[in-house]
């Protein structure tokens, strides 16, 4: 036997921890994932134990209803004390804040604006909206980075392309100056800050190509895109497999777009929006602020074992094809997708006038589903 080589021996101990590293699933590099959780009004120790549940999935990242109207309910007099409770709880839990800044309080709402029941809130009035920036500068000089508090990461809005966040009805020009206006007052803390636009729902290119078409600087007002691709299929006849596509249009595809534009229920089709930014030389990351399956009855709902199964595949997808790999070939090219977070939805199940309030990873009496320990694989 040839006697060992010791510079050998060195480079295969190399070699092999480099295939070690090679082999560790994508889930556990370059992502960070999240958890969406409910408020309720809740005081100090509900919150708390709120956030302990987050914890025990080994998420520190928790997206939250940050309420216009709890602080601002007389029209430039805040009451910061529901925020106080909020802020300490998270830092208390060892909890990141991810605050969605919405719902306005009646004196900045519309004043013939009428809610359907099918509305969850209405958009400020255009008169408003310079109150709305101001807040959210407030905010940011109170919470904000050289705070205790450390917020990083504010969210404007909340799914303003649908009428149940954006009532009685969405409006792109007008999203645009709430948007600009907020750009324009936290101009001396954007070095500081990071402005997450409102999570859009689904994949709506259309949308986003009508913000752009308002303003063609649209891009300089926030520094990361949001998503909603929840997978329920278009005429909620039932939910899409991750991988799933429809057919390409022709139209589209010659600038490099998947599938048609009709139908953005298909996950692939986030990439979408990252090559309209690109196009529009605004190319920003993007954070996933919301995606989830309900338990339920068909054909929306699924069993548990399907939420379980459902959520294993969905987040390998999202690492194998939306995070930072190439999305495809050809004109397509080598862009990726660029998601860099994931902010799964919910934590718990919550009460909803429609059934569907079962999203939770943990059931209402606190017992953990099969996706939690799914979840927790990758949060960890």
């Amino acid at each position: 036997m040839a006697p060992s080589n010791p510079r050998r021996r060195r480079w295969s101990s190399l070699l092999l921890g480099l295939l070690a590293c090679l082999l560790v699933p994508l889930a556990q590099a370059g992502m960070t994932y999240g958890i969406n959780a409910k408020w309720g009004g809740g005081g100090y120790d509900e919150l708390l134990a709120r956030f302990a549940k987050a914890r025990s999935l080994g998420v520190t990242q928790v997206r939250i209803d940050w309420e216009w109207r709890l602080v601002e309910g007389k029209k430039g007099v805040y009451d910061w004390a529901p925020m106080d409770t909020l802020v300490k709880a998270a830092a208390d839990q060892g909890i990141e804040l991810l605050p969605i800044v919405h719902y306005a309080p009646d004196w900045a709402l519309p004043l013939l604006a009428f809610k359907s029941s099918g509305t969850f809130e209405l958009a400020p009035s255009s008169d408003a909206y310079d109150n709305f920036a101001a807040f959210v500068k407030a905010c940011i000089e109170r919470y904000g980075p050289g705070t205790p508090a450390g917020i990083t990461y504010w969210q404007i809005w909340n799914e303003p392309n649908t009428p149940q966040f954006w009532g009685p009805s969405p409006n792109a020009k007008d999203f645009v100056k709430l948007m600009k206006a907020v750009s324009n007052a936290v101009a001396e803390q954007r070095s500081r800050i990071k402005l997450v636009h409102a999570g859009i729902s689904r994949n709506d290119i259309t949308y986003l190509w009508m913000l752009w078409d308002v303003d063609a600087s649209y891009g300089n007002y926030f520094d990361i895109l949001a998503v909603h691709p929840y997978l329920f299929n278009k005429n909620a006849t039932g939910i899409n497999a991750p991988q799933d596509m429809d057919a390409d249009e022709s139209s589209l595809a010659a600038m490099g777009f998947v599938g048609s534009k009709e139908n953005n229920t298909y996950l692939g089709k986030l990439f979408n929006l990252q090559l309209f930014m690109t196009l529009k030389q605004a190319s920003k990351p993007i954070w996933v602020t919301e995606l989830g399956y309900v338990v339920a009855a068909p054909p929306l709902g699924v069993t548990e074992e399907q939420q379980s199964a459902k959520t294993q595949a969905t987040l390998d997808y999202i690492n194998q094809h939306l995070s930072g790999q190439r999305f495809g070939k050809g004109l397509r090219g080598d862009l990726a997708a660029d998601v860099e977070r994931v902010y799964w939805f919910s934590l718990e199940d919550y009460e909803s006038p429609d059934g569907l309030g079962n999203f939770g990873l943990i059931r209402a009496d606190g017992t953990e589903r099969p996706a939690a320990a799914v979840y927790r694989q990758y949060a960890q």
